[in-house]
């Protein structure tokens, strides 16, 4: 429930208003300080009730939903007394807790083949303007992992604002291709209600529409900004659990091709997805029963890894390069060697960083 308990916090600055705005920014930067001293946490989930387990995740659309229409009443009736300091919190703090109570369990919800379960995904991912995002995500990501055709895998050296960009371009327009095969394949016309796309954008603007309704043009623009860094952040967790590795289209994906943060808060914030090696390995595993892979790449805590990378010089110097050394040096095949090296000199790393094909 630890994602609720963010929300909440989020909830309870916009209610208080002014400064306060700023309150669910601060207590993730918080965590982001707190989780790294807490050690690893190797435990696996003991889950006697897993209706329970399944029920919390469903349990997500609540508190969200809820931070929106107290965001949209900020908007609304303390948007007058509110500076624009007090703006950007609002819009940073909504966007983080956004992410923290809906992205992990929208991308549990992606890999459910319950028609309830992709329904509260779509929703959940509708406030970041990507509710088709899954076709992408399952379709390209979990075949092409760390792969040049992969949409998800960030190039070694490559800083987190250029690949956010070309990540989320890549995923909007191969879905919207996957989908428009299929409708093609099928015979169906792009206005047939089965189209994931338009149901996305019928989504994205019914949400708009009520933001209008309630404050105006400004809670709109308030909407978009809010939207686009919840994008930002989305990409970002993509970048540290696939930064830099590699591996040869076709061959099998193994627990090595992931990058794992088994710190507690990390894993309880995210429903376990940081346990990512295992994840890849099988994707129909729900979050409950994902082991903690202790023998796969690990990274330190995600939280305080996404606070690095915003830094792109504090990223690569501390945490990228060292890690990406130790993955070829006591992970790589043969095979990813040679990829290894020529990623390496592309991103104008020394070729010593990766020990010769033997």
């Amino acid at each position: 429930m630890l994602p609720t308990v963010m929300v909440t916090f989020g909830i309870l600055g916009l209610v208080l208003g002014s400064s306060w705005c700023w309150l669910g920014t601060v207590v993730f930067l918080c965590l982001a300080a707190f989780d790294p001293f807490l050690g690893v946490d190797h435990s696996r989930r003991q889950q006697s009730m897993p209706r329970l387990a399944n029920i919390i995740l469903y349990f997500q659309i609540i508190p969200v939903f809820c931070l929106w229409i107290v965001f949209a009443w900020r908007m609304n009736a303390g948007a007058e007394t509110m500076t624009l300091v007090d703006f950007a919190g609002a819009t940073i703090s909504v966007a983080f807790m956004t992410a923290l109570g809906g992205l992990p369990a929208a991308h549990e919800m992606f890999h459910r083949s319950s028609t309830g379960g992709k329904l509260v995904g779509s929703l959940l991912s509708t406030f970041f303007a990507s509710s088709y995002a899954s076709l992408a995500h399952n379709h390209i990501h979990h075949i092409e992992t760390n792969t040049p055709d992969d949409t998800e895998t960030p190039y070694r050296g490559e800083n987190v604002y250029h690949f956010v960009v070309r990540a989320a371009a890549r995923q909007h327009r191969e879905s919207w291709r996957i989908e428009l095969t299929r409708l093609k394949r099928l015979g169906l016309a792009f206005w047939h209600p089965t189209n994931t796309i338009l149901q996305g954008l019928i989504q994205y603007a019914l949400l708009q529409a009520l933001f209008f309704s309630i404050a105006g043009f400004q809670g709109m623009l308030m909407l978009m900004c809010v939207s686009l860094l919840g994008l930002f952040i989305l990409e970002i967790f993509s970048y540290l659990q696939h930064y830099g590795l590699v591996r040869v289209p076709g061959s099998p994906i193994e627990k090595r091709h992931a990058w794992n943060h088994l710190t507690p808060i990390s894993r309880a914030l995210t429903f376990e997805i940081t346990a990512h090696s295992h994840h890849h390995i099988d994707p129909e595993v729900p979050y409950y029963e994902l082991p903690p892979v202790t023998d796969a790449p690990q990274m330190p805590s995600a939280i305080t890894c996404f606070v690095a990378a915003l830094i792109p010089p504090l990223w690569h110097r501390y945490i990228g390069r060292p890690k990406i050394q130790m993955w070829d040096n006591e992970f790589a095949n043969a095979a990813e060697l040679e990829l290894a090296a020529e990623a390496n000199r592309n991103a104008g790393w020394s070729d010593s960083l990766t020990p010769a094909v033997t």
